[in-house]
């Protein structure tokens, strides 16, 4: 293994969420965790696994070890990472490494290409492993978010003798401006699937994707309250990651909540 293969998958994974956030969340990038200064912690798990640990600060060098060490705990979960198993591994790391919402935890594949270039690294993924990055990704997001409290929607500058009387989920009023911000639905009723389904509905015009999404979507609203929902959310967040360029700002903010429903 080269002797920087945990520096550059660490810098490869904030690169990552760096490309994402640029993309669904541009006016929040000079304040999103671990954008500005990390520390990181490698863990070899088995041969054929490593564990990346990345703990947001407040500045100063990113700093952590070249190659991963051993990982200190015995009672992780089965090594055979799998789409079955990937939440339960990231709800371990999270309470074992006792993680912030700020912080990133993924266990991934050892794949190295004898290049310091994860581009290279990643290219030797299989399309399981790789669909397994996109969940672990998202996931990260979706805690950072949550963190955050992410909401783009701007305080309204004080005016004269005028009075605005705003209600309901995501309403809004723009004021000589284009509207560019993201609202944050923070409750979780049964009428989120349907706002989810509204938005993306008027987001794309794309019959395919429109469609993969919709029915996705579909497969959580059923299976809510079953042992099947944590695969359709596994599934749904796998779908956003192909498409996050374009649904990311318009399905961000269902996220947290949708997140919860988890729990």
């Amino acid at each position: 293994m080269r002797s920087s293969f945990a520096a550059d998958w660490a810098f490869g994974i904030v690169g990552a969420i760096e490309k994402i956030v640029r993309r669904a969340f541009p006016s929040e990038v000079r304040r999103w965790p671990i954008l500005q200064a990390f520390n990181f912690e490698t863990y070899s798990v088995g041969s054929e696994q490593f564990v990346m640990i990345i703990r947001d600060k407040l500045s100063g060098i990113n700093a952590g070890p070249g190659i991963p060490q051993p990982f200190p705990y015995k009672d992780y979960p089965p090594l055979q990472v799998s789409e079955a198993n990937t939440d339960q591994w990231l709800s371990y790391l999270v309470r074992k490494f006792e993680l912030r919402c700020d912080d990133v935890a993924m266990i991934l594949p050892i794949h190295d290409s004898g290049r310091s270039d994860v581009a290279a690294d990643f290219d030797m993924f299989s399309s399981e492993e790789r669909q397994l990055w996109n969940h672990q990704l998202n996931f990260a997001i979706e805690r950072q978010m949550t963190g955050l409290k992410v909401s783009l929607q701007p305080a309204p500058s004080p005016s004269t003798y005028v009075t605005y009387n705003v209600s309901g989920t995501n309403a809004r009023v723009n004021i000589n401006s284009n509207d560019t911000s993201v609202n944050v639905v923070s409750e979780v009723t049964p009428e989120l699937f349907q706002q989810m389904l509204t938005a993306i509905r008027a987001a794309t015009k794309d019959d395919a994707t429109r469609s993969r999404i919709e029915r996705s979507v579909e497969e959580m609203r059923a299976s809510y309250g079953t042992s099947q929902f944590l695969q359709c959310y596994t599934s749904f967040t796998s779908l956003l990651a192909d498409h996050m360029q374009v649904l990311g700002p318009i399905v961000a903010p269902f996220l947290p909540a949708l997140a919860r429903l988890l729990v």
